[in-house]
């Protein structure tokens, strides 16, 4: 009797041998029914809280890889040069007397330059100051 407490087994005494094939069934059933609800309980609550912090941690990082916040492009400080133009000046020649050194797309440059200024091509004259990046 005590083993058979252990085992969570139903001992069914019928007469007929449909009468067993059904009580083992409706017995299965009831056993699947009675494990539905699963009652946990926390037994190491330190190892519970750090796993709780690390998938927080490792979601939150996930989500600014994905979303690109990590880029180390965006990150990093830029410098700036403030040069006054002259007579016969091109932004392309500024932008390469200020970047010798680098290999920079001096397009993308020019284009860096009129956002940081917030200018068009059109409203730069002589005189005029324009931060130009160092990159």
């Amino acid at each position: 009797m005590f083993i058979m407490h252990l085992y969570r087994t139903k001992v069914h005494f019928s007469k007929t041998t449909t009468d067993l094939y059904r009580s083992k069934q409706t017995g299965l059933v009831n056993d699947m029914r009675n494990n539905r609800t699963h009652h946990y309980r926390i037994v190491k609550p330190f190892r519970f809280f750090l796993f709780v912090v690390m998938s927080i941690m490792i979601t939150v990082f996930a989500g600014y890889t994905m979303i690109g916040a990590g880029n180390a492009q965006a990150a990093a400080t830029r410098t700036y040069v403030q040069v006054t133009i002259d007579e016969g000046d091109s932004l392309w020649s500024i932008i390469e007397r200020c970047n010798k050194d680098s290999h920079i797309d001096v397009q993308s440059a020019i284009y860096d330059v009129y956002e940081i200024n917030d200018i068009d091509a059109a409203d730069i004259q002589p005189g005029d100051k324009l931060f130009i990046p160092v990159y």
